[in-house]
């Protein structure tokens, strides 16, 4: 058994030290700061954020983070429908948050057109008032199949179109030293 030796215990081995700050991740922090701050508008994720008026009703975009509108493609005065994967999940909870206003986290996977799948995870926060969601998303993009496939063919035939070096290289015979150098 690792750590002891024999009846008694190894003095060289020791368990790491336990951590007070726990890793806690961009939706967590987000629930906190939500509770903190007692239902009010959660501020420092506005890239990362969506604001949502009447959640239970036209679910209209008062106000999209400039990367989500870079990574999905949502603008302000949209209203959300479900008719493609990010507008779905978005609406979903908003539908749930309507129904049992509090913090509401999902996640998603999502194809995007192309080569990536996003892995979303996100949280929706009722505002005070309760006619608007704040809703804080972090994603990953990561390639699909067919993507990672065809990423691997076109890595192997670069890597055999380069020329082998010469196994008996001497950098300091005289044939392979420049003549500037001699």
């Amino acid at each position: 058994m690792r750590g002891k030796i024999g009846d008694r215990a190894d003095p060289a081995f020791a368990l790491p030290p336990r951590f007070a700050i726990f890793e806690r991740r961009r939706v967590a922090m987000a629930v906190a700061a939500w509770k903190a701050g007692n239902g009010a508008l959660v501020p420092g994720y506005g890239d990362h954020s969506v604001i949502v008026e009447d959640p239970g009703g036209a679910a209209r975009l008062q106000r999209v983070g400039y990367l989500v509108t870079e990574t999905f493609g949502l603008v302000a005065d949209l209203v959300l429908d479900r008719r493609d994967p990010i507008t779905t999940e978005l609406c979903a909870a908003c539908d749930l948050i309507a129904l049992h206003p509090g913090p509401l986290q999902f996640e998603a996977s999502l194809m995007a057109p192309g080569v990536a799948c996003i892995l979303l995870r996100g949280v929706a926060l009722p505002l005070a008032g309760g006619a608007q969601v704040q809703i804080v998303l972090t994603w990953r993009e990561v390639l699909n199949r067919a993507a990672t496939a065809r990423l691997r063919r076109d890595l192997t035939a670069a890597l055999q179109d380069l020329r082998p070096n010469p196994t008996g290289f001497d950098p300091f015979c005289a044939d392979t030293v420049p003549k500037s150098r001699r």
